[in-house]
């Protein structure tokens, strides 16, 4: 027979024993409270956040290359402007601080954050 153990910064614990959470999507979150395995939510939302930049990453880059043409063109930079500094403000948004469980987290993704 195979047991696992389930190492969190250090502290090592058989899986057998303990309440693991079946989605692994803030895995670098998670910490022991006695025989359970709980989300840290602000270490979570720090995950969120990176993730939601790695996502916003190529759409900051297609604004770039259409705020030039706009700017080119004499026109519409100022609309692009704007969309890009929704994208960058994003990991701001108090609706990631308010979030009091995984799937709350989860469910923020960009296109929600930005009312799309």
């Amino acid at each position: 027979m195979t047991t696992t153990y389930i190492n969190i910064n250090g502290d090592v614990r058989d899986a057998a024993s303990l309440t693991v959470p079946s989605d692994r999507t803030f895995r670098e979150a998670w910490a022991f409270n006695e025989a359970v395995i709980e989300v840290d939510m602000t270490k979570a939302r720090d995950i969120h956040k990176n993730n939601l930049r790695v996502e916003r990453k190529p759409r900051l880059e297609a604004l770039d290359v259409d705020y030039m043409k706009a700017l080119e063109a004499g026109s519409g930079a100022d609309a692009i402007a704007t969309q890009k500094t929704a994208l960058r403000d994003i990991t701001a948004d108090s609706r990631i601080a308010g979030a009091s469980t995984p799937d709350a987290l989860k469910a923020l993704t960009i296109a929600v954050l930005l009312g799309e």
